[in-house]
């Protein structure tokens, strides 16, 4: 008789975030245990829905006389190619215990059923069961719903940061032509008249802020650089340093961008020749407040802050070629064509020491496993 396996597909890792369950889970009852576990967690959560659909479907073919097997399978928050490859990894392993020849699988939305071409390359697939959690009829319930769309992180970012991004590009495309009438007339009555694209852009620039819950990030950044103020940790003086630097680098840039200049495109230039070192430097005094950070906590040694330090010198001379470069093709001439040549050269010097300096880390530290992996008879 063939067996039939019913898959509960997880792509986002539910089970294994919120509830802490070890996947692939198979048999019933494993199945039914990690059902119980996630709904302790978050009742509402409608992965669970998925779970008791697959074990009433399982309970059906048995009744039925089918033998069958129910399995649930995750893959990782990072919905996309890693979530994919652990799924296709958790597939094998239930197809080389099971041993189905066939498989109904059961999916709470599309998110999980873009897994779909990867199960059928495995396994014949006869059935796709799609499980719709019922809520409270009409505008309550919709409401309702979109509220616990919008308290989940992963959720919000998917949903609203594209209608953002969408927002501020037509937007933006609207008010081209008006600032350059601006720019060329001098007028007013053109800027007047675009107050409601403006108030469109503004609110298109809130929702992606809302999305990436850059305010909440800003303000817990805040509190734990506070918190560490209070406690006499010695690093916050490199990130008070850091962000005063950052301030310092869009003043200077600003300011030496507002002198006589041609057009817009020498200011932006400007802006970007003056600012762009004070803001390296800036970061590298925030990324030596993190290196110090870990010495104190751990006594060990970063290698990430050298090679990010190389890094960033090798980035900001490429910058820098780039910019005066764009000047030299417009005839803003700030810098001759020479030195160029020289910023790119160091740039690239700097960025092939930090490769190097990341390979032959890692070379030592595999000789020492190597090493230490070798018996005492090896060793004589």
């Amino acid at each position: 008789m063939k067996r039939t396996l019913v898959l509960v597909v997880d792509r986002d890792d539910d089970f294994g975030v919120k509830a802490a369950v070890e996947t692939p889970a198979i048999g019933s009852k494993a199945v039914i245990k990690a059902a119980n576990m996630l709904g302790v967690v978050d009742p509402e959560d409608s992965d669970i829905n998925a779970v008791y659909a697959a074990i009433k479907i399982y309970n059906e073919l048995k009744e039925d006389n089918f033998d069958a097997e129910v399995a649930l399978i995750c893959g990782d928050t990072k919905v996309g190619h890693r979530s994919d490859m652990k799924i296709a990894d958790e597939l094998d392993m239930v197809i080389e215990k099971v041993k189905p020849n066939r498989a109904i699988l059961v999916s709470d939305g599309a998110e999980d059923e873009h897994v779909y071409p990867m199960i059928t390359s495995r396994l014949k697939v006869d059935s796709v069961k799609k499980v719709y959690v019922k809520q409270a009829p009409g505008l309550e319930g919709a409401f309702y719903v979109l509220t616990k769309i919008l308290k989940d992180n992963d959720k919000r970012k998917r949903l609203l940061a594209p209608m953002g991004f969408v927002l501020m590009a037509i937007t933006a495309i609207m008010m081209a032509p008006i600032y350059f009438d601006y720019r060329s007339s001098g007028g007013l009555s053109n800027i007047y008249n675009a107050t409601g694209i403006i108030i469109v852009f503004a609110i298109g620039l809130i929702i992606c802020l809302y999305a990436y819950r850059v305010g909440e990030r800003l303000w817990d950044y805040i509190l734990r650089l506070i918190g560490n103020l209070r406690s006499g940790d010695p690093t916050v003086i490199f990130t008070i340093v850091a962000v005063a630097l950052f301030i310092i680098g869009i003043v200077l840039g600003a300011t030496a961008a507002m002198g006589p200049v041609v057009d817009d495109g020498q200011r932006v230039i400007i802006f970007l020749s003056n600012s762009l070192w004070v803001m390296a430097f800036a970061y590298i005094c925030n990324d030596f407040g993190r290196f110090i950070e870990r010495y104190m906590e751990q006594g060990k040694v970063s290698l990430g802050f050298m090679v990010g330090t190389l890094m960033i010198f090798g980035a900001a001379f490429i910058i820098q070629a780039s910019i005066d470069a764009l000047a030299v093709v417009f005839s803003y001439d700030i810098i001759g064509q020479d030195m160029i040549l020289v910023e790119y050269a160091i740039g690239f010097a700097f960025a092939a020491a930090a490769g190097l300096t990341q390979i032959s880390y890692k070379r030592f530290l595999l000789s020492r496993k190597e090493e230490e992996s070798l018996e005492p008879l090896d060793v004589i």
